[in-house]
């Protein structure tokens, strides 16, 4: 997997993706041609009255672009159409203001809103001094492909997502949950920087994630205008489940499954389950972690195997979840499991 690395003076540890710094300078030429280089072609026009102090971290994250940013002082900046990204600016600190061409406008702030630029669009984006981004850059073919998937229908035409995805609400909440989570893998040299499947696992995230909070006229696709019960449908991703749970499905490939929309899929399981589809998969893996950990196929297992070949790499959350859910922590199965097993005999000859 190819990283956007190119190191200067190192980051401060407690900036987001630190260890993946692109960018420091006070060069408004040089910060302009670095950050179209990751992202795409614009003007920057920094406030000429104080020194810009622009810092970028970034890295490739499958086909997402992911990428802390900040100019230390107030500039604007002119994006054109570009017909092949979509954009999702996430307000850290401090806010903005984003105006596109069809004349709408709206106001980020840190950690409550942010903005959606599209690739049909011209956008223009004024940042105020202390303002601080998480920047992320999708293919327009990737998001499209992806949302049609979970529309069990194809798209005519660009995506027509509203400007301003609000943070606060429960879909809001887990885009940003989504978000901390990839960029606290990288941070922690987790096994997302290192393993395709979990890449392929978070990229997939941060696309349902981003289609489900964005408002626009997917939202009353993703209804899908299903109401009637369908235990058909929850029975076949329940077997899915049950026989495909070590392949990690994402929501997109359990949608298919179901050859209903993912919002009918999300109401009637629900319904039928008591949880989201995705919920009911994780408490699948996590049962089929704590079976392997009762019964180790050797005193070599390690916890750490054993949760990443299920698809569990953050370790910390894991063994908070494990110990939630079964009353101990996936250590202390494993010890027990180790200390019963019964020892190979030798073998006696003659």
């Amino acid at each position: 997997m190819d990283q956007i690395v190119e190191r200067s003076a190192p980051p401060p540890r407690d900036e987001p993706l630190h260890q993946y710094g692109r960018l420091r300078t006070s060069d408004p030429e040089e910060a302009q041609h670095v950050v179209a280089q990751v992202y795409e072609p614009h003007v920057l026009t920094p406030d000429r009255s104080t020194t810009l102090h622009a810092r970028m971290n970034a890295v490739q994250s499958g086909d997402l672009t992911i990428g802390y940013l900040t100019y230390g002082l107030a500039a604007g900046i002119d994006l054109p159409p570009n017909d092949a990204w979509y954009h999702i600016n996430v307000t850290l600190r401090g806010d903005s203001t984003v105006a596109r061409s069809d004349g709408t406008t709206t106001s980020t702030s840190g950690r409550r809103s942010a903005a959606v630029l599209l690739p049909q669009h011209r956008q223009t984006i004024a940042w105020n001094a202390d303002t601080e981004q998480i920047a992320v850059r999708i293919p327009r073919e990737a998001l499209e492909s992806h949302l049609a998937t979970l529309l069990q229908r194809p798209l005519r035409g660009p995506l027509e997502l509203g400007l301003n995805v609000d943070l606060t609400t429960p879909a809001g909440r887990g885009l940003l949950r989504a978000l901390d989570f990839v960029i606290s893998e990288w941070d922690d040299d987790g096994l997302i920087a290192h393993n395709g499947v979990a890449r392929r696992q978070m990229e997939s995230l941060v696309l349902s994630s981003l289609v489900l909070a964005a408002s626009g006229p997917h939202q009353l696709l993703l209804d899908g205008g299903e109401s009637a019960d369908r235990p058909d449908v929850v029975r076949a991703v329940c077997d899915h489940i049950h026989a495909h749970a070590h392949d990690l499905p994402t929501l997109a490939d359990l949608v298919t499954v179901a050859g209903v929309s993912a919002r009918t899929l999300q109401t009637q399981f629900r319904a039928a389950m008591g949880c989201t589809p995705i919920q009911y998969l994780r408490n699948e893996r996590l049962h089929r972690v704590r079976a392997e950990l009762e019964s180790p196929r050797s005193a070599e297992v390690t916890v750490t195997d054993v949760a990443t070949r299920w698809g569990f790499y953050h370790l910390g959350r894991f063994s908070s979840t494990y110990r939630t859910a079964f009353g101990e922590l996936p250590s202390q199965t494993l010890e027990r499991s180790l200390r019963g097993m019964v020892p190979a005999q030798p073998r006696v000859s003659g």
